[in-house]
């Protein structure tokens, strides 16, 4: 009746039969190195987007607690009467998640996404993003005492270790990814894709291969471009224009460079203690209310010393800018007392929040404390040289303790470099992190990075 249909019929079922062969063609390219580089680039996008997320998603949960925190501030009395409760609040409410929404989710930190990458095929559970982003949300926003760099870094790897299960990779592509989105994480929350590459290799990888460099590369520029289309290209750091540093200098920066590798030692072995110590005293509670209780503590702390909380970058800022902290502004012994205080009590603040069950990481902890201790430094150094700036010593402390306290001597030095924007800087403060990496390696104590044989849970 048709007899077109029966010329038809087998024309349509070659064509069939070269599309699926084609589509599978197609399909077997995600194997190969132009596979993986188109899903790097899918990769660095998801990231960036994630990382936006969880940027704004603690910017609203700090929104939500600070509306009690100034209204607690109005009377002295109340603030030390209600911020211990405020902090408590936000770490019962992680704790309720962790055993409600993320109970059986335990891929936290540093260590869960070493361990995927260096194990072929283990994927980091996709809940395991949410978690990162929640949690964290209301641990920081409601006044903890850890940094989000690290529920940013388990976000990245999720999101890579995730993506290529749905792309059907190789366990060794997987690996690859799950790196990459790490290093992508770290590039898109501090704006700086060079910074994040080299973490990915120091503290992640551990080795440079081409398969693996190439990935952690364009995903760490396409997220740090899609964050900055979401959250704006400015500085995290704002380090004001420093004079040239001389050859003399140099000597001065090498005596900083150990100190600080002597304030990382003290920040290690400090946060050890604490943290194992926080574990013990709150065993015997229910895990759901564990994180609070370690928020009535830290809340304590930040009652009586606002530089504990990880909302803000300010002391930091204030530091290298070299007129004073936060709390009190200017070159005076005010200053001086509020920068020794926070370099002491800071790695207490991070284990009493971590150990007990809050979300955070030890990485912007590392940062406050270097840059208050270099701020210190100068500052006492000011009183011989008039002419030293305060600010130069608060910037290569900031490198200098970060490399101690990961082992990770490039990093230290190029991620501040490219956070400030300041090129003048690169070679100071990665001299000072030579010598403050050298110091910790000498002194064989572990640090936070999970390559060194993590002595604690790291995150």
């Amino acid at each position: 009746m048709f007899p077109f249909l029966t010329q038809l019929l087998p024309q349509a079922k070659q064509s069939f039969v070269a599309g699926r062969k084609e589509l599978k063609k197609l399909s077997g390219y995600r194997h190969t190195e132009y596979g993986l580089i188109l899903s790097s680039t899918l990769l660095g996008l998801a990231v960036g987007s994630s990382v936006a997320i969880f940027h704004m998603a603690v910017a609203f949960c700090e929104g939500i607690f600070d509306k009690f925190f100034l209204a607690a501030n109005t009377y002295p009395v109340l603030r030390y009467l209600f911020f211990p409760f405020i902090v408590a609040a936000g770490g019962l409410i992680v704790g309720l998640l962790n055993a409600t929404l993320f109970k059986g989710v335990e891929d936290e930190g540093l260590d869960s996404v070493v361990n995927a990458v260096s194990r072929d095929g283990v994927l980091i559970h996709r809940r395991s993003s949410f978690k990162a982003i929640l949690t964290a949300a209301f641990s920081i926003g409601s006044g903890g005492g850890a940094g989000r760099e690290a529920p940013t870094i388990l976000l990245g790897a999720s999101v890579g270790s995730n993506l290529g299960r749905i792309l059907r990779l190789r366990s060794e592509q997987l690996r690859i990814l799950g790196a990459a989105g790490a290093a992508a994480a770290i590039s898109a929350i501090f704006n700086a894709p060079l910074g994040g590459i080299v973490f990915g290799i120091e503290t992640i990888i551990g080795e440079v291969s081409v398969n693996a460099f190439v990935p952690l590369v364009i995903a760490s520029v396409m997220a740090t471009g899609t964050s900055r289309l979401f959250l704006g290209d400015s500085p995290i750091l704002v380090a004001p224009p420093i004079q040239a540093v001389q050859l003399q200098d140099y000597f001065l920066l090498a005596v900083v460079g150990i100190l600080s590798g002597g304030i990382a030692l003290f920040y290690l072995k400090s946060y050890n203690w604490c943290f194992e110590k926080t574990e013990q005293l709150l065993k015997r509670f229910p895990d759901f209310l564990r994180p609070a209780l370690g928020g009535l503590a830290q809340g304590v702390l930040v009652a009586l010393l606002p530089t504990m909380l990880e909302t803000t970058y300010d002391p930091i800022n204030y530091a290298i800018a070299g007129t004073g902290t936060s709390l009190v502004a200017g070159l005076s012994v005010g200053a001086l007392v509020v920068a020794g205080l926070t370099v002491l009590i800071k790695p207490f603040s991070t284990a009493i929040t971590l150990g007990s069950g809050g979300a955070g990481g030890t990485l912007a902890p590392a940062l406050k404390i270097g840059a208050l201790f270099g701020f210190a430094f100068g500052f006492l150094l000011q009183l011989i040289v008039p002419s030293t700036s305060p600010g130069l010593y608060a910037l290569v402390g900031t490198a200098a303790v970060l490399a101690g306290c990961y082992r990770m001597p490039l990093t230290g030095g190029i991620l501040v470099f490219e956070i400030c924007r300041n090129y003048t800087l690169i070679l100071p403060l990665m001299f000072a992190s030579i010598f403050a990496t050298f110091v910790v390696q000498r002194a064989k104590v572990h640090t936070f990075n999970p390559l060194d044989r993590p002595f604690t849970k790291t995150v």
